[in-house]
């Protein structure tokens, strides 16, 4: 006896689902390739941006260590500048004399505000501070404060002959400022007063002019001795004229 047709086996699955089946896991592992893809990129892109990180950080601080270098170099220059400075100014304090002044303490340095940044590197910082110091050694020798070098043997039997001279010419303006006052012009009393003063300061007119001859000349200083040698002449000088005018 044949079984009813509802009792025979399942029918397979159809086409149309098995399709779908594969379409749907095709998508799913291009979906797990993609993902898989996109997190290699992402890792790589981590491991680069960390590299990058990293390289820049030691770029930072290898340009620290180099900042800190040339601070260290630049506070160096500063002193070794400030004590050369130091240096010159004291020469210049041996080696220079105004008359009636002398060189104080060293200036302090002007702020650096106060002047426009120059970019000067070691060897102009060199070349400047040797321009300084032609400057102070390369003139004339100057006499110091506290040097007495001796005239040459020579040359104090000449003093007498130059307060001589001094005198003679100071004496001769005295005269002749006296004789203008005597025609009574205007400011005859101050001309007459001039002359008296040239008369009484003509002995020692040729002291200021030996010492400036000495110094420039000799690097020297007038001694005692010297001035009096001078003033001897003068009055010496004095004494004919006033004999010869008598």
């Amino acid at each position: 006896m044949e079984a009813p047709d509802d009792l025979s086996p399942r029918s397979p699955i159809s086409g149309a689902a098995v399709s779908d089946y594969r379409d749907l896991m095709t998508e799913l592992a291009a979906t797990v390739t993609r993902r898989a893809t996109n997190l290699a990129i992402a890792e790589r892109a981590y491991h680069d941006g960390m590299a990058a990180a990293a390289a820049e950080l030691r770029r930072a601080e290898q340009d620290a260590k180099e900042t800190d270098r040339r601070a260290a170099a630049a506070a160096c220059a500063v002193v070794e500048v400030d004590r050369e400075a130091e240096r010159l100014w004291l020469d210049l304090q041996r080696t220079r004399v105004w008359p009636g002044q002398r060189p104080g303490a060293a200036p302090e340095p002007a702020p650096a505000t106060a002047q426009p940044p120059l970019d000067v590197d070691d060897d102009a910082s060199i070349a400047m501070l040797a321009r300084v110091a032609h400057r102070i050694h390369g003139g004339p020798p100057r006499i110091a404060l506290g040097d007495n070098r001796k005239l040459p043997a020579l040359v104090p039997p000449l003093l007498p002959l130059v307060g001589a001279a001094a005198t003679a010419i100071t004496a001769t303006m005295a005269s002749a400022l006296a004789a203008l006052a005597t025609l009574d012009p205007p400011g005859a009393g101050v001309l007459r007063l001039l002359g008296w003063l040239a008369y009484f300061a003509s002995p020692f007119a040729g002291i200021p002019i030996a010492t400036t001859w000495a110094r420039r000349r000799w690097s020297a200083r007038l001694d005692t001795g010297g001035v009096a040698l001078i003033v001897l002449g003068g009055l010496t000088a004095l004494s004919a004229l006033i004999v010869t005018l008598a």
